[in-house]
């Protein structure tokens, strides 16, 4: 690994730390309180928008953000394909669950439409993304990396150690997994994001469960989702070849001659 792209593998690591814990570290070191939710909102996910923006700009240009996160096209396939799949979940919740009594529109807005989006962006398409398909790390470590960061992201949700553990693991491995079809799909972040989207609309809209583990019923499904995502992909790359394989499973060249090629 060049040096050059061990530098920026280490800007890229120590922004995606300031985006995700500066709003905390500075807000508790300073004792601002902001009572209002839609502004405790816009103000977490400025901190985790922002300085991933301006690194990206800075290292690679500024009108090459779209395409080094994924998002320069395929919303529509994106959007269509996670239909497809998540509605195993989407049917089964509706059926079992039932929509809270103090139905709020934008705490729902918050926990699917925004988490959706700006997890994928600042977990797969920023931390993941650009240490994978850039700088020249496999698959292997840029996931499990990005896993472990968003499994304990979600330790909150647990309310004993074993549920915390469960949590862990579900959200880590959902991680790598959201990671694999996001560069199998030719990189379309619009993939990973809409299905975030969607199953957590599932979870929240209907309340079938309190956090990422969720019952036997419920996991079922999300099995069957998964499955599902799976089994499309593999058949639609069955003619190329996956993307994800032994040879860039511990060292991606390819995205080292890419880092070494932009710069």
């Amino acid at each position: 690994m060049r040096k050059k792209t061990i530098v920026n593998s280490i800007v890229v690591i120590l922004t995606f730390l300031l985006a995700i814990n500066a709003k905390r570290l500075i807000f508790d070191y300073y004792s601002i309180s902001i009572t209002s939710d839609y502004l405790k909102v816009i103000n977490t996910y400025l901190w985790w928008l922002i300085p991933p923006l301006i690194v990206l700009a800075v290292l690679y240009g500024f009108n090459k953000i779209p395409n080094l996160v994924g998002l320069n096209k395929g919303l529509l396939f994106g959007f269509i394909f996670s239909v497809i799949t998540v509605s195993p979940m989407l049917i089964s919740s509706a059926v079992i669950g039932k929509i809270s009594a103090d139905f709020n529109l934008f705490d729902i807005i918050h926990k699917t439409v925004l988490a959706g989006f700006m997890e994928e962006f600042l977990f797969r398409g920023f931390l993941f993304g650009i240490l994978f398909r850039k700088l020249g790390w496999g698959f292997i470590p840029a996931s499990i990396l990005g896993g472990v960061l968003f499994g304990i992201g979600h330790l909150y949700q647990g309310s004993t150690f074993t549920e915390t553990i469960g949590v862990f693991l579900v959200t880590s491995i959902g991680a790598i997994w959201f990671s694999w079809l996001y560069i199998e799909w030719k990189n379309n972040l619009w993939v990973p994001i809409f299905l975030h989207i969607l199953m957590n609309l599932s979870w929240v809209l209907f309340k079938v469960s309190d956090n990422a583990l969720g019952g036997s019923y419920t996991n079922i499904f999300r099995i069957l989702t998964i499955a599902l995502t799976i089994f499309i992909t593999i058949r639609y790359n069955k003619k190329n070849g996956l993307k994800i394989n032994r040879m860039n499973l511990l060292v991606n060249k390819k995205g080292e001659e890419n880092s070494t090629n932009n710069n």
